[in-house]
C-alpha cells in the first residue's frame, strides 16, 4: 500500500505565493492550486491512502520546543500580510474531506512531528511524504521517500548523499552543527561545510560549549513520534473518515468557480471518488 502525506502548511505557503506572484486577482486561486498539486502527487505515487498535516492545534497548546529554545522560529512573519497566506486553509481542510483525505493535527509539537508519527505508524508500507522542509528527510529509509514539489526531485537512499551534502547516517548531525535559519536555530561558529566534514573524519574535536549547543540543536531537531504525541495522531489515524462526497465536493468547485476541475470531472473522480456509487457520479 502506498501511503501519501502532504505537508500542508508547507505546500500552502508555496502555491499562495506563486499565484502572488502570477497576479491572479481571485483570492481562492491557491486554493485551487492545493488541490490540482495533491491530485498530481496521489497520480504520480498511484496513492491508497493520502492524509493531509497541519501545524494548526485544534486544541491549542505551546511548542514543547520553546522549552528548550525560546526562540525558536521567532524569526517567522506574524504581520497580516504573513496570516493571509493561511486565511484560506480551513476552507482547503473542507474540501479535502470531501475527497475522502482527512486532516492530521500536532499535539505539542509540530506537523513534521505529526508527519514522522504516520511514518512510524505505516511501518512496512511505503509511505511518500510531499515537502520542501528537509527536516523531514531524516525519515528517508527504504520505503519512505521525499518528494520536493520545488526542485521536482525524490530524495531516496539512492540519492541522499547527492542531494543532501551528507549520507543519511549523518544527516541530522551534520544539520544540528549547521543550524536551521528557517527555524532560528543557531549553528555552531565557525563549521561549514569542510569543518563539519573533518568533524566526522575525527579531525576537528568540539569544544565543551560547542558540545552542549550541538546536543541541544540534535534534540531540537529530532522528530517526536511516540509518547503522548505518538498517542495524539495515533488516535486521530485511528478514527478519521475516508467517506468522500462527490456531490458535495462538485457543488463547492462550482461555488467556487474552478471551471478547469468542472471541465475535466472524471480524473478527480477516478482518483477520489471512485468508491461512490454511479448514481453520484450522474447527480
Amino acid at each position: 500500500m502506498n501511503i501519501l502525506t502532504i505537508d500542508g502548511n508547507n505546500l500552502v505557503h508555496r502555491v499562495y505565493w506563486v499565484a502572488n506572484n502570477m497576479l491572479k486577482k481571485d483570492e481562492n486561486f491557491h486554493v485551487y492550486m492545493f488541490l490540482n498539486s495533491v491530485r498530481s502527487y496521489a497520480e504520480m505515487y498511484n496513492a491508497e491512502k493520502v492524509y493531509c498535516v497541519w501545524d494548526e492545534k485544534p486544541d491549542y497548546r505551546p511548542n514543547k520546543r520553546k522549552e528548550l529554545l525560546t526562540e525558536y522560529k521567532g524569526t517567522r512573519d506574524t504581520s497580516e500580510k504573513g496570516r493571509e497566506v493561511h486565511q484560506k486553509n480551513e476552507l482547503i481542510k473542507d474540501i479535502l474531506q470531501k475527497m475522502g483525505i482527512p486532516s492530521i493535527y500536532p499535539r505539542e509539537y509540530e506537523a513534521d512531528d505529526a508527519i514522522a508519527v504516520i511514518d512510524y505508524l505505516f511501518h512496512p508500507h511505503k509511505h511518500i511524504i510531499v515537502t520542501v522542509d528537509k527536516d523531514l528527510c531524516q525519515l528517508v529509509s527504504e520505503r519512505t521517500v521525499v518528494y520536493d514539489p520545488i526542485r521536482k526531485i525524490e530524495i531516496n537512499l539512492d540519492n541522499f548523499e547527492e542531494v543532501l551534502k551528507f549520507p543519511k547516517e549523518q544527516f541530522l548531525r551534520a544539520k544540528a552543527i549547521a543550524g536551521d535559519k528557517s527555524d532560528n536555530i543557531p549553528g555552531i561558529k565557525g563549521f561549514g561545510q569542510k569543518k563539519i566534514e573533518k568533524f566526522f573524519r575525527g579531525e576537528v574535536v568540539f569544544t565543551e560549549e560547542e558540545k552542549q549547543q550541538f546536543e541541544k540543536n540534535v534534540e531540537l531537531m529530532t522528530l517526536v513520534d511516540d509518547g503522548p504525541e505518538g498517542d495524539y495522531v495515533y488516535e486521530q489515524i485511528d478514527t478519521c473518515s475516508f467517506d468522500t462526497d462527490w456531490a458535495g465536493f462538485k457543488s463547492q468547485i462550482k461555488e467556487l468557480k474552478f471551471t478547469n476541475i468542472l471541465k475535466k470531472e472524471m480524473p478527480w473522480y477516478t482518483r477520489f471518488f471512485q468508491t461512490n456509487s454511479l448514481m453520484d457520479l450522474l447527480s
